[in-house]
């Protein structure tokens, strides 16, 4: 069974909402080869926010303006265009232009479990009235955080609908000293103008500005930036961020041949205050990081993911991945390639490389096959339909995780499989290296994303006609990856441990967005009793405290890890403003945990699979 041929037909119509201002008949404009269009940031910290204007000619017939509705990389939709504030237009002499605001609600229907349900999307745009010269002002908010200010395209630019592939030109006016980080390509040293060829290139580079803590470092040539935002900056290890930095851009640049496909490149860190963790979005030639300052084993796994991303998914992609329609989600069944894959190898080459050892990489194997065998989808949903059908979650407003079940987590072990599966019937003779670089041949420079169809091509390509059957049954079956067979293959095993535990009745977040745990996850003993969102103040005598992130956590860890079964703990939270006590008795729990290990007596076909698999490898210089 194929999962995509249970994907449901989507059906569409359009409901328009007139405000009040009018504008006299309105054609679109074609675009104009030779014209390019400015946007100008003047960047007020006091006010609070980013002074927008942006400037197009050749707009006689009018120009038709739009916000994107969603961030490429983050598959959920948003009102963004509600966050442009004070809009005005005026032609070339100063004198105000006409704006028409018309709201659209794109519906579609979607299925969900038996039932058929419509989600809608509102649609923005902004109609000017034509002159020859136009130019559009507003403001967004951006507030610093300890002096610094950061911002991303598609919450920040408005793009004229029918001229996104023409050249923007972007200015940034910043209070005196205030240095700028971006990917773009300055026009000239100290000019702090930009350039993009597309709209598309000109959205998909972040730029900080202000209180900086700014480290660098040259790999293969080109120069690479640490740009840290945010009070906990002062606690990160520096020379610890900038080897684990410098070894990932060595180590998946050595592995696409040597060359980065960028100018420079920009890591745009918001640091928090916390031991370990991140997490990322991606962009062509920098990525934005919540960072935790602690920059431990799991952050670093976080900075090999974004890295990768450069080649996957930002120039390896499927059609749907660009050029952007940006007033609906994309849909491509191959987000578990572009996603999890992208996370089988940042922990792959973190071992090929040398950064971590035989154990840290089975551990990881041992928690996305946790991950997935948790989730009752997995029965359900394969990584082809967990990516297709992303749009649908959230009542149709999607996410960044997948369908009912993770594309991260299948994707990773998928790409595992495959890569096994791929080594086994070829004798070791070819990998999913092999796919991975054609597909990067395929795509680069720039050339038309990849069809649908197109891994599954490669697959077969190098493995025959039996990796098309084994991409069958690991991509488009649920549950089809054979996972203990896979593992046994490279003399691995998988160990299944029954594990009793105390269970409080809830999870709670690391704290990353405030100085506080919340309850991330409520269940057993803590149903009707606790919330998603309740901000922990104290468990039992224990009260947690408001120094940091990283304090906080450890009281509420070690508080709870003193609780016993049958005897009640208090938790003391904060709901909507409100302190209360919570009474919860804790209960036996049991759950099944997960670890690979080399099989004892591996056959001499297992140790040489295995060992060509776990093969370690130095950069070249």
């Amino acid at each position: 069974m194929s999962s995509h041929l249970m994907l449901n037909p989507l059906a569409s119509r359009c409901l328009s909402v007139k405000f009040a201002v009018s504008l006299l008949a309105f054609i679109p404009l074609v675009a104009t080869a030779s014209a390019e269009i400015r946007y100008d940031i003047d960047v007020r910290p006091h006010d609070g926010i980013l002074h927008v204007k942006m400037h197009l000619r050749h707009t006689e017939r009018g120009a038709m303006l739009q916000i994107p509705n969603w961030a490429p990389g983050d598959y959920d939709l948003s009102d963004s265009f509600l966050l442009p504030k004070n809009l005005s237009a005026k032609d070339g002499n100063g004198n105000q232009l006409a704006i028409d605001t018309q709201i659209d609600l794109q519906q579609k229907q979607y299925q969900a479990g038996k039932a058929w349900k419509i989600a809608g999307n509102k649609v923005c745009t902004w109609k000017v009235a034509g002159a020859r010269e136009t130019t559009i002002e507003y403001d967004v908010e951006s507030k610093p955080v300890a002096g610094a200010v950061h911002w991303g395209g598609p919450s920040t630019y408005m793009y004229e609908v029918n001229r996104r592939t023409e050249k923007c030109v972007l200015g940034i006016h910043v209070p005196k000293d205030w240095p700028i980080y971006t990917g773009l390509v300055e026009t000239g040293a100290g000019t702090h103008t930009y350039t993009a060829p597309t709209y598309d290139f000109l959205a998909d580079n972040p730029v900080s500005t202000g209180e900086l803590t700014v480290d660098s470092y040259v790999s293969r040539g080109k120069k690479h930036w640490i740009v840290m935002r945010g009070t906990p900056k002062a606690l990160v290890d520096r020379e610890k961020l900038k080897k684990a930095c410098k070894f990932v851009s060595d180590a998946e640049t050595d592995f696409f041949g040597g060359e980065a496909p960028y100018d420079h490149y920009v890591w745009h860190f918001s640091v928090n205050d916390a031991p370990d963790g991140a997490g990322g979005l991606e962009h062509l030639s920098s990525t934005e990081i919540g960072l935790a300052s602690g920059v431990g084993p799991r952050a670093v796994g976080v900075l090999a993911h974004e890295f990768f991303h450069l080649w996957n998914v930002k120039r390896i992609r499927s059609k749907a991945l660009g050029p952007f329609d940006y007033t609906k989600l994309p849909q491509t069944g191959a987000l578990w390639w572009l996603e999890g894959v992208t996370d089988y190898y940042a922990f792959t080459l973190l071992h090929r490389y040398g950064w971590t050892t035989d154990q840290s990489y089975f551990d990881s194997i041992a928690g996305n096959i946790l991950a997935i065998r948790r989730n009752s989808a997995l029965a359900e949903i394969g990584p082809n339909e967990s990516s297709m059908r992303v749009d649908e979650e959230n009542a149709g407003r999607g996410n960044s995780n997948g369908y009912r079940i993770s594309y991260y987590n299948l994707g990773w072990l998928a790409g595992m499989c495959l890569d096994i599966e791929l080594r086994d019937k070829t004798k070791g003779v070819h990998s999913l290296d092999d796919v991975e670089h054609a597909l990067w041949n395929l795509c680069r420079d720039d050339k038309p994303g990849f069809q649908e169809d197109e891994i599954q091509r490669q697959l077969t390509r190098f493995g025959g006609a039996d990796m098309g059957l084994a991409y069958d049954r690991i991509v488009m079956w649920p549950d089809g990856m054979k996972l203990e067979d896979t593992l046994n293959k490279v003399g691995l095993e998988l160990v299944e441990t029954d594990e009793a535990y105390t269970d409080n009745g809830f999870l709670f977040g690391t704290g990353f967005n405030g100085p506080a745990p919340i309850v991330a996850v409520v269940r057993g003993p803590g149903v009707g009793k606790l919330v998603v969102g309740d901000v922990i103040l104290g468990v039992d005598a224990t009260n947690v405290p408001t120094t940091g992130p990283r304090q906080a956590l450890a009281a509420v860890t070690k508080a709870l890890s003193a609780s016993l079964v049958g005897k009640p703990i208090h938790v003391k939270i904060n709901r909507n403003g409100n302190e209360m006590t919570i009474e919860i008795t804790p209960v036996a729990g049991h759950r099944t945990l997960y670890s690979v290990r080399k099989l004892a007596n591996p056959t001499e076909p297992q140790m040489k699979l295995g060992q060509a698999w776990l093969a370690h490898k130095d950069i070249k210089e």
